[in-house]
């Protein structure tokens, strides 16, 4: 039975041109309870995102500026470089100058998506930050950012 039961999946494996090792890595990846540094980065990629933005807005040198200038402005630094060579490691993706007019738009494209409302208005409530309470459980952080891991290197938090 138990050949019958895997035999499409196997017969499809063999027949496409998958690489073995990355479908395993997709499928251990999927286990529930697993977290990954893969997975927390690629699920904070845009919370992240969103704050730094946000921050970066709101900063005063950045006033009159319109949102591609900021976020030309911060691709250009050595921050996002860490930034996106850190999100993207476990990808094997480095940054590259000669794409900084894609990032702007990937970038541009997270802070209009729909989807990112609502970290959009929670982070310009808090100005960028995560408030916390000293005595705040992480649970209840994650909360407050729709249960989204994230990275705490890059992003402010701020006792309340």
């Amino acid at each position: 039975m138990g050949k019958d039961k895997w035999a499409k999946v196997i017969d499809y494996l063999r027949k496409s041109k998958r690489d073995p090792d990355k479908v395993l890595r997709l499928l251990k990846g999927g286990d529930k309870g697993t977290e990954t540094s893969y997975t927390v980065a690629r699920s904070s990629y845009s919370l992240n995102v969103i704050a730094v933005i946000t921050q970066r807005t709101l900063d005063p040198k950045n006033k009159d500026l319109p949102l591609t200038q900021v976020i030309w402005n911060w691709i250009r630094t050595k921050d996002f470089e860490n930034f996106y060579n850190l999100m993207k490691l476990n990808e094997k993706k480095t940054y590259d100058k000669n794409k900084q007019a894609d990032y702007v738009k990937q970038i541009e494209d997270l802070w209009y998506s729909p989807k990112q409302k609502a970290n959009r208005e929670y982070f310009k409530k808090t100005k960028g930050y995560i408030l916390v309470n000293p005595t705040t459980a992480p649970q209840e952080i994650s909360k407050e950012i729709k249960n989204k891991s994230y990275h705490s290197s890059l992003l402010k938090i701020k006792t309340r």
